[in-house]
Parts: C-alpha cells; structure tokens; sequence
C-alpha cells in the first residue's frame, strides 16, 4: 500500500537521489570492484588466460565473446553516463558549472540560486532546516531546492521541491 505524498509538488525522500542510491550505486560498487579483477588479468601471464584453458579446437571462440562483452558493458556505460551529460533526455541532470539565477520561463520570476530558502507556510517550515540549490534540475528544468542543516549547511535528509513549487522566502546568500 502506497501514500500520496505530504504536498503533491514535493519529491517525497529527494527522489532523484533515491534514483542513484537504488539502481547505479550498486551496479557502480560492483564496477569497481569488477576493476580489480581486470587489473589482476591485465597483470598476468597471456598464457594464464581463459583462451589458453578452453578446451582443444575451442580457443579462437573465446576473443570474440571477450570483445563481444565488452562492447556490451561499453555500450551500457555509455548509456548510463548518457543521463547526466545529455539535457535532452528528460531526466534529472546535476550542472557542473552551477549558475546563481535561473527565470522560470512560465511566469518570468528570476530566482537567486545562491540564497537560502523557507517555505512561507509555518506548517511547511523545520527547525534549523533551509532549502537551497544543489546543481540538481527536474525534468523541466527548474532547480530543486535540497534541505540543509544550519550554520553548516550541510545536506539533510527530507523532501526537495522544484523551485516555484513550493511558496518559499528567500532569507539571503548562502555564499
């Protein structure tokens, strides 16, 4: 059984980073651990390989299903990396070269992408809790505001909003 979220705009427990935390984290760990096991095989005799054992008559099959899987795994990394280099896929996508404001080309508002946030409702409100832009756009491409503790600033779990989603009080530079 499923709940509908607290607001309807927010992404309920930052769902882009449930994305990465669900599904590429762990096929990212098992990749580098992966990576050992090909610097020990790049490392070894040539003729301690899996050509050298396959069975009489059968050696000249085993170059090509290596090459084969790894135009396989290439092909899937390239896709993988895909998501976050091209902003036309529709997905979440993190800007290297963060900017400090953004216009939301639907009502004209400019938002200054280096101020610290509040929701305007009380209620919306948590204790020593500031939302504030982290590289992170929606599909749409409107930021997402992340929550931070103070003074740090440090990240905090919690839900993240899309700026203009949520009525929020700019409470000056985070800078």
């Amino acid at each position: 059984m499923t709940t509908a979220p607290a607001h309807p705009t927010e992404i309920r427990y930052c769902q882009h980073a449930a994305r990465v935390t669900r599904i590429e984290a762990p096929v990212v760990t098992e990749l580098v651990a992966a990576m050992a096991h090909l610097d020990q095989a790049l490392e070894t005799d040539p003729r301690d390989s899996a050509a050298y054992y396959a069975p009489r008559g059968q050696e000249h099959l085993v170059p090509d299903w290596i090459r084969a899987n790894a135009d396989r795994i290439r092909a899937s990394l390239d896709a993988l990396v895909t998501r976050y280099t091209d902003p036309g896929s529709g997905l979440i996508s993190q800007f290297t070269d963060l900017p400090s404001t953004w216009t939301d080309p639907a009502t004209g508002r400019t938002w200054d992408l280096t101020a610290d946030y509040l929701p305007a409702a009380d209620d919306r409100r948590r204790p020593g809790i500031v939302w504030r832009y982290r590289g992170m756009h929606a599909a749409g491409g409107a930021p997402i505001l992340h929550p931070h503790h103070l003074p740090d600033r440090t990240p905090c779990a919690g839900p993240c909003w899309p700026v203009g989603t949520v009525a929020t009080i700019a409470i000056g530079s985070s800078a």
